[in-house]
């Protein structure tokens, strides 16, 4: 079973800024400022500096581009109109404005910190 969602981040400030927008609170570990978690309904997201995952795995490098997306449901068709707004509007960036898609979502793409994808999403018929 999924428990967690590791992330790798070069900006550990930013990361935590972005994420809080989407409504996670993150703790550190101790006294350790290379790993935070924060938790999104019952799922574990943890956030780890790129220098502790070399640590780890010496010759761990940062992807180019994510291939994979964290995909966030939103409830409400225009909480992600305001979530989009909300997270340009502090500064990071997006590939996608919201837009009807034609499964019957509102949806939204933009971009963590760390060049994540993040999908933001509601059912059209709530």
């Amino acid at each position: 079973m999924l428990a967690a969602i590791g992330i790798v981040t070069k900006d550990m400030e930013r990361s935590i800024a972005f994420y809080s927008l989407l409504g996670i609170s993150f703790k550190s570990h101790g006294n350790d400022a290379d790993h935070f978690e924060g938790e999104s309904n019952g799922t574990k997201i943890m956030l780890d500096t790129f220098e502790l995952a070399k640590k780890l795995n010496p010759d761990y490098e940062m992807p180019i581009a994510s291939k994979l997306s964290l995909c966030f449901d939103l409830k409400d068709p225009k909480k992600v109109d305001e979530m989009f707004d909300k997270i340009i509007k502090a500064g990071f960036l997006h590939t996608k404005e919201p837009w009807d898609a034609f499964w019957n979502q509102r949806y939204a793409v933009v971009m963590d910190p760390s060049g994540n994808q993040i999908d933001l999403f509601a059912n059209l018929s709530n």
